[in-house]
């Protein structure tokens, strides 16, 4: 068995494939015989279907996010009574993690029906034993047949252990001999004898020639003994707990001190419920005991370009176990050539200048590159990396440049904007430099030298 960690996040910039990864991560700890070799609407399927048994919970960490929202807390809940009349109660309701846990807390069992078998030797031997017991008594055994109200009576069993019967009717009726042999092969014909249409033609087919009443009569105790003693047990047979999993995206732009409470120290490995060191606490508005159980896996995603929140808590990031995920130029879907350029080669052009102005936290992911051409890639441009590089460099159009070239950005060139002032000496004031950025959206000539100066040829 592959070994995942139970808390990990995955950190990197934006557009390189943090949520994307985690549905494989997800599946692949919820359901590891699952083949993750498959096409991507396979795998979405088996995501989807795993959501819906609840054994993955997604959601998204954001500013209003709580404790109460995660854990549990006191909710209003609407009520009706028979006069229509609405009022306002307020309940304990279980949050998100808390029911997860629950669920991945429960013990798996499957139902296991074990049938104890009765069969003609013990039904057969069960007749000449209740019948010897009536004989002893100076009694017969009477076993019916199908004329209501006349029934056959056992007056002895044979040296060869047959059965000896006699209707029940009249002293001077014949007696009649029903064979062990005979009788076997004719139950395992009629194991229901309710099907039978022709009793003499059905039973001579079988066994040739006989008296049909005396068997039918013998053939029915049989059938009813096996019916009635053979029982049913059903037993649980305990089995391997489920793995459960809870993704939680942009895990860091939630206050997740504050979010997961008393859980900082409840999810570290050998705190979990089962091993030797795990932990309880008791909730505060349930007042119940809770613990986290060790086949519950979490998986956060990290923007390491977020710069609306603080960094992630400290206690929080000694539990958790941290795969950067940075953008990716060997994949297939970056080898096609753009303007005479292979989209990994922009890629990474413009990564190694954000690098060295930023840092690697504001790279661009190869997802606004990953299977464009020279259509969509200036739609990805303008809609997504553009935008994306203005907010990096607060609007700084000369750095934008420097990463972009001037196929993107120009200079505006203008005169002073200022009002005339004869009190002011406009030398002792440096005027802010103006950039727009080039619309190339409907000109792919154009865009395509902008590229081209990108790259600087």
């Amino acid at each position: 068995m592959k070994y995942f960690p139970l808390n990990q996040i995955l950190y990197g910039p934006p557009g390189t494939g943090k949520t994307y990864n985690t549905m494989n991560k997800a599946i692949e700890m919820a359901n590891p015989e699952f083949d993750l070799n498959q096409a991507r609407n396979i795998i979405k399927f088996e995501y989807e279907r795993l959501v819906d048994e609840g054994q993955i919970v997604f959601t998204t960490f954001h500013q209003s996010m709580t404790y109460e929202d995660f854990i549990e807390g006191i909710k209003p809940v609407i009520e009706e009574d028979e006069d229509g009349a609405k009022s306002v109660v307020y309940e304990v309701k279980d949050g998100i993690f808390k029911e997860l846990c629950k669920n991945a807390h429960k013990s798996q069992f499957k139902k296991l029906e074990v049938l104890t078998e009765y069969s003609f030797d013990d039904a057969f031997d069960e007749l000449i034993s209740e019948a010897n017991q009536q004989i002893e008594k100076n009694e017969h055994l009477f076993l019916p047949i199908l004329t209501n109200g006349l029934e056959q009576k056992v007056i002895g069993i044979s040296e060869r252990g047959n059965i000896i019967l006699k209707p029940n009717y009249s002293d001077n009726a014949k007696e009649y001999t029903v064979s062990y042999s005979r009788a076997q092969k004719l139950q395992e014909a009629y194991p229901d004898l309710s099907k039978l249409k022709n009793i003499d033609k059905e039973f001579r087919a079988v066994i040739g020639g006989s008296n049909s009443t005396a068997y039918w009569s013998v053939i029915n105790y049989i059938n009813n003994k096996i019916n009635t003693e053979k029982t049913s047990n059903s037993q649980n047979i305990s089995l391997t707990p489920k793995s459960y999993v809870l993704i939680i995206d942009e895990i860091n732009r939630g206050n997740v001190s504050q979010i997961f409470g008393e859980l900082i120290t409840l999810i570290e490995e050998d705190k979990r419920l089962g091993n030797d060191e795990a932990i309880e606490v008791t909730l505060p508005y349930s007042k119940e005991k809770f613990g986290v159980p060790a086949n519950l896996y979490i998986i956060g995603t990290m923007n390491t370009a977020d710069r609306s929140v603080e960094a992630l808590d400290t206690a929080l990031r000694r539990r958790f176990v941290f795969e950067e995920t940075p953008p990716k130029y060997d994949l297939e879907g970056l080898k096609q050539e753009l303007f005479g350029f292979k989209a990994a080669e922009i890629l990474e052009t413009i990564n190694k200048r954000i690098e060295k102005l930023l840092n690697r936290d504001h790279l661009i992911g190869h997802a606004y590159f990953i299977n464009k051409d020279e259509t969509t890639l200036i739609d990805s441009f303008y809609k997504n990396i553009i935008p994306l590089l203005q907010e990096y460099f607060f609007g700084d159009y000369a750095k934008i440049g420097l990463v972009l070239g001037a196929g993107f950005i120009k200079k505006i060139e203008q005169d002073s904007v200022f009002a005339n002032f004869e009190h002011l000496d406009y030398s002792q004031f440096e005027e802010n430099e103006s950039y727009e950025i080039i619309n190339h959206r409907n000109n792919m000539t154009g865009f395509e030298h902008a590229i081209r100066l990108l790259m600087n040829k």
